[in-house]
């Protein structure tokens, strides 16, 4: 709202004339220089605020976070998924000759590390196959127990059926 430039006390707008009048004192004030001293005004505070707003962000980007040790590493790892991305050819061709060149060394690194770990990876395979037998029972058993409900429901069915007929029909007597 405009104030009063004498008594800063609420200007009011007549429309008809395109002047402000102020209600305490009286005093007329044109509405072009009303309005733009108000534009100035408003205009100063937000060059202000972007200012300071700038100031903030500065601080802020200057000041790093003080990251984790894990998050260090996340980090670490999506910059190399970055790059290995961006450079994925160069990078399996690398890996291509560093695998032709060290061939014979990797194997055994292979296998002094699966001798390392044969009796875990032996111990995994063998839970497996044991959970595998028991829900391979497990479903035998179910599907034999939906077997067993439907042969008792369409048992129930016919007998319901046979005393139904039986007490409508009259019986017939074999000697």
């Amino acid at each position: 709202m405009s104030r009063c430039p004498n008594c800063n006390y609420e200007l009011v707008l007549l429309q008809h004339r395109r002047k402000y009048k102020c209600a305490k004192c009286g005093k007329l004030f044109a509405q072009k220089e009303i309005e733009t001293k108000e534009f100035q005004e408003w205009n100063k505070r937000q060059r202000e605020e972007e200012k300071e707003r700038i100031k903030k962000e500065l601080r802020q980007s200057k000041e790093k976070p003080k990251l984790s040790k894990e998050e260090k590493l996340a980090k670490s790892r999506e910059v190399q998924r970055k790059f290995r991305e961006e450079n994925r050819e160069e990078y399996n061709q690398t890996k291509r000759e560093y695998w032709a060149s060290n061939k014979e060394h990797l194997q055994q690194k292979r296998r002094e590390n699966y001798n390392k770990q044969k009796a875990k990876i032996l111990a995994q395979q063998a839970l497996y196959r044991q959970n595998h037998k028991i829900e391979v029972r497990i479903k035998y058993l179910r599907d034999a127990q939906k077997e067993l409900a439907l042969r008792i429901f369409e048992n129930r069915l016919n007998n319901a059926y046979n005393s139904i007929l039986g007490s409508c029909l009259p019986t017939i007597l074999l000697s």
